[in-house]
C-alpha cells in the first residue's frame, strides 16, 4: 500500500472534490473537479496527461459552462479563452509524467481505492 499524493503547479497538495484550472501551455481552456473514476481505476483530469499544467482555484469563473454531456465528473469550459500569463514557468510540470507514460505503454497502471483493513494481533 503506499498514498498518492497530488500537488499542483504551484505545489498546493488537491484533493477530491478541489477544482482546478487547466492550461494547455497557452491558453486556460477549462476547469475540472478533481474526481476518482473508479470504473476507470483513474483520477480526473488526470486521467488524460495531454495538457500543460493545472492550479487549484477556489471557484468557477462566471464566463465558465457547465459540460452537461460528461457525467462522470464537473468540467467547465470557458467562453473566451483567459491567457495563461506563467505557462512558461511549467514547462516541465507534466513532462515526467509524459516521458513515464510513453515508456511504460497504455493501461500499464490502474488505481484502485481501499479502505486499510485492521491488524489483528
Amino acid at each position: 500500500m503506499f498514498t498518492l499524493k497530488l500537488y499542483d503547479r504551484k505545489g498546493i497538495e488537491l484533493k477530491m472534490g478541489d477544482i482546478v484550472k487547466v492550461s494547455d501551455g497557452r491558453n486556460i481552456k477549462f476547469y475540472s473537479e478533481v474526481k476518482y473514476l473508479e470504473s476507470e481505476k483513474a483520477i480526473a483530469p488526470f486521467h488524460t496527461f495531454t495538457f500543460h499544467s493545472f492550479e487549484r482555484v477556489d471557484k468557477v469563473p462566471d464566463n465558465a459552462v457547465l459540460q452537461p454531456t460528461e457525467q462522470r465528473y464537473r468540467i467547465w469550459y470557458v467562453v473566451g479563452l483567459e491567457p495563461d500569463e506563467n505557462a512558461k514557468d511549467f514547462d516541465h510540470y507534466l513532462m515526467r509524467w509524459r516521458e513515464c507514460e510513453r515508456l511504460l505503454g497504455k493501461n500499464v497502471f490502474n488505481i484502485e481505492i481501499y479502505e486499510p483493513q485492521p491488524t489483528l494481533y
